[in-house]
């Protein structure tokens, strides 16, 4: 069995779906992956059964040749718009092949949207057999793509769920830590500006302090913001050492297609406070349940939900704690990579 990921950036959360791929189905998987302009400084580990191949080094023809040399069963393309891909899964497509491509982005029915619907209906069945939604506002804008309901699969993304649950085991014998922690890229679509006002607007913080990880192009405007710590970039193996002392995580990004720090967030065992502009929202948090939403934007309301997480007594904060992990745990490396192999049955 021979994979061909024809990728974007590689990320932390794609790792465990690739070495399921690998242990479970005994696939050879080769990676081509970017390797300029990354947004993280994220380093993917040497895998057994798994070649890594530099985007950056690779024209459309040599992807060709690649493909030809490898004589993939099945191709997985999670950003149509590297065009230099599109050859490759055109001629791929027409020896029968499954090509799958991945979607993340929430359907939001704008005038764009729509538009390019039109245009994908035309063209992308020359691409693509399959596609891979993140969650149900993802599987909304496949199936106006035009992507029949039997040829679109789920659990396009998933969290190193054995990783995060030990974080779980080691937070079951800590008292509510009274942290809240953001983590991620340090950008104005992230809501930063909109959470430090809320933190400031809270008068009786009722001893919680708050803590932002991650690196960006507002890292300088933050540094020495008082009451509140900053940690640089950290790689995963680091990230879950460092979170296990933190009480509750909070996204509140202005548009976040879907978001897999949730889904690892909530594996972890950790309520979240989340903007109901985040695509995986409704997939890992229920109000009142594993965490709450807020509207984007609404400082008043990210601070309504902060409070009421400040007010929990252990109790309620154990048990929040488990019902997050619960919803958390309904995804895994497992269903997703078995999601994948699903399109060669």
């Amino acid at each position: 069995m021979t994979v061909l990921y024809l990728y974007a950036e590689l990320m932390g959360y794609n790792i465990p779906v690739i070495k399921e791929l690998t242990s479970t189905y005994k696939a050879v998987v080769h990676v081509v992956h970017w390797d300029k302009n990354k947004l993280t400084p994220y380093v993917a580990p040497k895998i057994p059964g798994v070649t890594y191949y530099k985007r950056s080094v690779f024209e459309s023809a040599d992807l060709i040749e690649l493909a030809r040399q490898i004589c993939p069963d099945v191709v997985y393309v999670p950003n149509w718009y590297d065009k230099g891909y599109l050859p490759v899964c055109k001629l791929l497509r027409k020896k029968g092949i499954p090509v799958v491509a991945g979607l993340d982005n929430q359907w939001i029915g704008n005038l764009k949207q729509w538009m390019g619907c039109i245009y994908m209906r035309l063209h992308l069945k020359k691409y693509f057999s399959h596609i891979w939604v993140a969650g149900p506002s993802q599987y909304e804008f496949a199936r106006r793509l035009g992507f029949h309901k039997n040829h679109i699969i789920f659990d396009f993304y998933s969290a190193d769920v054995d990783k995060f649950s030990s974080i779980r085991k080691a937070v079951e014998t800590i008292n509510n830590p009274k942290k809240f922690l953001f983590v991620g890229r340090l950008e104005p679509v992230k809501g930063i500006d909109l959470l430090l006002k809320a933190w400031k607007e809270i008068k009786d913080k009722k001893g919680w302090d708050i803590t932002l990880i991650g690196n960006g192009s507002l890292k300088s405007q933050l540094e020495g913001h008082s009451g509140v710590t900053l940690k640089d970039f950290m790689q995963p193996d680091d990230l879950v050492q460092e979170i296990k002392n933190y009480g509750c995580f909070i996204l509140p990004s202005t548009y976040e297609p879907y978001g897999v720090v949730l889904h690892e967030f909530a594996v972890a065992g950790m309520p979240i406070i989340v903007s109901n502009a985040c695509g995986g929202a409704p997939v890992f948090v229920v109000n009142g349940y594993s965490g709450y939403q807020f509207k984007s934007g609404n400082y008043l309301d990210l601070i309504s939900k902060m409070e009421k997480i400040m007010r929990l007594d252990t109790d309620q904060f154990n048990q929040m704690s488990l019902n997050a992990h619960e919803q958390g745990i309904k995804i895994t490396p497992q269903t997703s990579a078995a999601q994948f192999m699903s399109v060669l049955n």
